[in-house]
Order: C-alpha cells, then sequence, then structure tokens
C-alpha cells in the first residue's frame, strides 16, 4: 500500500490541488450569488470560503446557512460533489496504484523465473561431440556461447515477448541478431557482470587477457573468457560501453579516451582504471584482443611496432622479445595448422596515443601485446571454435 501511495503521489498531488482550487472558486462565487440575498450569512469573500469548507469538508458547525438563490443552489450542488470527490478520487487512485503493484509483482517474478530457466539453459549443450570437446579441455563448466530464440521458443516454451522482456529486467543476457550462412539468427549471449563496465576475474596472475570488444562483437567475449580460463589468466571486459550504442547512456569508449583520473572522468572509466592498476602487475603480460577482419591473417601480433615491419625490438609495448618471439613461433604453428596465415605487424601498427593500450603499458609498466583475431572464426561451429579457443590458449598457457 505504501508504495501504491509512493507510486501515485504526483497523480493524488494533482488530484487533491485540482478539487481544492476548484472548491475554493466556486465557495468565492457562492459569495457573489448569495450575498445580496443572505448578506449576514455570506458577509464576505473569507467567510464564503469558511462556509465551503465547513459545509462540504469539516462540518464543524461554522455555518448553518444554505443557498437559496436558484443559481447558489446549481453551484453549492457542484461544491458538495467537489467534496466527495476530494476523498472519492484519492481513494481511486490509490486503488489504481495497488492493483498496478499486484501485477507489477507478478510480472517480476515471473521474469525471475524465466531468468533462472534461461541461465539454466546455458549450461546445457546438448551435443554429444560438443560436451566431449569442452570436457577435454576442462572448460565443461563454462557456459555455451549462444542460445538461440528458435531454442528458447520450442524447446522451452518462452515466448519471444518475454525473451525481450527478460532481457530488459535482466543483467544477465544480451540479445544479438547474428548472420549465419546469410541469415539473420535472433539468440542470447549470457554476459556475467560484477563490474558497472562488464567482467573482471582476478586469478593473482602473471597474464591478464583484457577484451574491450566484447559488447560490440558477437561470441568475443565468450571466446576470450574461455582463453582465460584455460591459461588462468585474469579478466577484464567490458560487456556495456560503446561509442556507436543505440543506448545514450551506454555510450561511452573505453579504448580510447584520456584515462585520466578524476571527478570529471566517468564512473565506470574510473573503476576500469583502478581495476587495471590493481590486477596488471609491473613485467607481467597482458594480451588485449583486438576483433580484426576476416581476411587470409587467423591472428596478428602488434606490439606497437611499425605497420608492415616484423622486427619486435622497435615495439613500443612488449619488451620481453625472447618471450614474444617464443609466443609468436606458438602463434606460427596454431596458424599453419588451421591453413591459415599469421602476421607479426602486417597490416597493423602502432595504435593511437590515446588507446587504452599505451595506458595499460605507462601506468602499470607490463609488456603489451594486442593480439588481432579474425573475427570470421568465430562463427565457427562449436567443435572447430572451441579447438580453436584451446590453441589460442596454448600459445600462453605457461604463464602463470
Amino acid at each position: 500500500m505504501i508504495s501504491a501511495v509512493k507510486n501515485k503521489r504526483k497523480e493524488l498531488t494533482v488530484s487533491l490541488g485540482l478539487v481544492i482550487a476548484l472548491l475554493m472558486v466556486a465557495s468565492i462565487l457562492m459569495y457573489f450569488l448569495e450575498h445580496s440575498a443572505q448578506p449576514e450569512s455570506f458577509p464576505s469573500i473569507q467567510s464564503s470560503l469558511l462556509w465551503g469548507i465547513d459545509k462540504y469538508l469539516t462540518s464543524l458547525g461554522i455555518s448553518s446557512a444554505d443557498p437559496i438563490t436558484p443559481l447558489g443552489k446549481i453551484l453549492g450542488s457542484f461544491i458538495a460533489v467537489l467534496g466527495v470527490g476530494l476523498f472519492a478520487l484519492p481513494a481511486g487512485i490509490i486503488a489504481s496504484g495497488f492493483i498496478e503493484e499486484i501485477e507489477k509483482d507478478k510480472h517480476l517474478k515471473r521474469m525471475s523465473i524465466v531468468e533462472q530457466k534461461i541461465r539454466y539453459a546455458f549450461n546445457i549443450e546438448y551435443f554429444m561431440p560438443v560436451k566431449d570437446v569442452k570436457e577435454d579441455l576442462g572448460i565443461s563448466h563454462l557456459p555455451r556461447k549462444w542460445l538461440s530464440t528458435n531454442d528458447i521458443q520450442f524447446k522451452m516454451g518462452i515466448s519471444m515477448e518475454e525473451v525481450i522482456k527478460v532481457c530488459e529486467y535482466s543483467n544477465l543476457f544480451r540479445l544479438r541478431n547474428v548472420k549465419f550462412n546469410g541469415e539473420d539468427t535472433i539468440g542470447l549471449e549470457l554476459i556475467t557482470l560484477n563490474r558497472s563496465y562488464g567482467q573482471v576475474i582476478n586469478r593473482d596472475s602473471d597474464l591478464t587477457i583484457m577484451n574491450m570488444t566484447a559488447v560490440m562483437q558477437p561470441f568475443f567475449g565468450h571466446f576470450t573468457r574461455c582463453i582465460a580460463e584455460l591459461t588462468n589468466a585474469n579478466y577484464i571486459s567490458n560487456e556495456l560501453y560503446s561509442p556507436m550504442s543505440f543506448i545514450e547512456e551506454r555510450s561511452l569508449n573505453l579504448k580510447r579516451n584520456s584515462f585520466e583520473e578524476n571527478d570529471k572522468s566517468h564512473p565506470s572509466l574510473q573503476e576500469l582504471i583502478k581495476d587495471i592498476t590493481e590486477i596488471v602487475r609491473p613485467n607481467s603480460t597482458c594480451i588485449y584482443f583486438v576483433n580484426a577482419s576476416r581476411n587470409e591473417f587467423l591472428m596478428q601480433f602488434n606490439n606497437g611496432g611499425e605497420k608492415e615491419n616484423p622486427d619486435f625490438s622497435i615495439g613500443k609495448f612488449f619488451k620481453k622479445i625472447d618471450r614474444l618471439e617464443d609466443y609468436s613461433k606458438r602463434a606460427g604453428e596454431v596458424c599453419k595448422n588451421h591453413e591459415m596465415e599469421f602476421g607479426i605487424h602486417h597490416t597493423v601498427g602502432l595504435p593511437p596515443s590515446d588507446h587504452i593500450t599505451h595506458f595499460i603499458h605507462e601506468r602499470t609498466k607490463s609488456n603489451v601485446l594486442l593480439l588481432h583475431v579474425n573475427s570470421g572464426i568465430l562463427k565457427k561451429k562449436a567443435i572447430v571454435y572451441y579447438k580453436l579457443i584451446a590453441d589460442f590458449a596454448s600459445i600462453f598457457n605457461y604463464e602463470k
């Protein structure tokens, strides 16, 4: 009841104010209609106001006069209706608010049930070869990367309308429209938020996996999270903010910014800065994943060197050249096994000065490697997809 009154306080204030204002105007008009007929009962405007309040609201017995003119009687009837309305309108508004609260409570309970059902479904891999691959890799506990709305509707009996509503209600799901074989397919990704900008896992490791474009690229967040799991790496992921977001409050560039800690900076940016400085250790390794275009390259290494120059020694971000060359050798073997090319600064080079990788390297004194990943592999069939995850993880999996 209290919440109903609270939610309807604006309507209650307006209705009460309107009724009282009309009552006052009508009482003043009563003075002009009745003063000449019975001046002793309506001697002034103030007395007429008191008469209206006493007659139809309080009944304190201040005045027992009744209108005697025809227009006065009509106006008196109108004032009587206003007196009733002063109590009837708020009662109706409160009753309406109470019903709305009941419906809202039912809706929230239903959304909670739907959320739990969909969340559980993300743990189920019903295609046995995929299930076996995940078990072999030791990531069977991680959720599936995708749940189509067809599965949700026809295997779980949840309507598309409820899917949209639960995405508005819950912070666990992201609705995606993805092209598979040229056809648009709608589905959900599971996002595990524990920060205002996304997800952080601190494993107290010397290897940190970062992904600032999980919000934009379908399946990329799942891909990097699985790699972080297999390498026992720290994980920092942006799941909410993008400068291209249609939602105004989520329009924020976390890749390119001033990265200054001050009261004027966005709270989520401040939180990201704090997480980076606390998690990424000096002299440790930070792998910054970048979603790259679909071309002949499975991946490209970029340590802040010159474009089209494969020499790691002139790179700005990664000073442990022997370690980087070892990574490079492993990456080359992975690309060869998947019959794709491996590149070093082939089409990429030193990022702009306001790019987050400059901040990471300079603030934490860590070794930063930008790993540009062919986005086409994210849509591979599940068995190939998980094998690619294992192969990417094998490049860095001796870091602890």
